[in-house]
């Protein structure tokens, strides 16, 4: 059975995006990996490359992360949906604070897995001044 938009629960879209950064928070990289689908890809700021294609080149990106979240507190705001939008796609407007603040924009794109609820197919970062 495949999982729904609206569902509430361990399996919901709206879970996948607390659980990445709760698992951000834990540094728990294994357990980041497995919200990725396998030929997942992640666009994020801070390399040159044209997207990290595929969980082994996510995994040190994702590492990079957990160091620069440590002691970070953050809020997310998980937008509404718009018309139109695609049913697996989820954006989060990310407060992040540290004596600074920076806000950040992380727009899920999700695929039902028959076995494992929703995983993350496309992670778009962007950060906002």
């Amino acid at each position: 059975m495949m999982p729904k938009g609206n569902v509430k629960g361990p399996d919901s879209r709206e879970n996948i995006v607390y659980r990445f950064f709760k698992l951000i928070e834990d540094k728990d990289v294994d357990g980041l990996l497995d919200l990725f689908d396998y030929d997942a890809t992640v666009y994020e700021p801070f390399s040159k490359a044209q997207g990290l294609h595929g969980r082994s080149l996510i995994e040190p990106f994702l590492k990079v992360a957990m160091m620069a979240n440590r002691n970070m507190h953050r809020k997310i705001k998980i937008l509404k949906a718009k018309h139109g939008q695609e049913e697996g796609q989820l954006t989060a407007l990310v407060t992040f604070e540290r004596g600074d603040r920076v806000k950040g924009r992380f727009t899920f794109d999700l695929k039902p897995d028959e076995k494992k609820g929703w995983k993350i197919k496309t992670l778009d970062i962007k950060f906002m001044t």
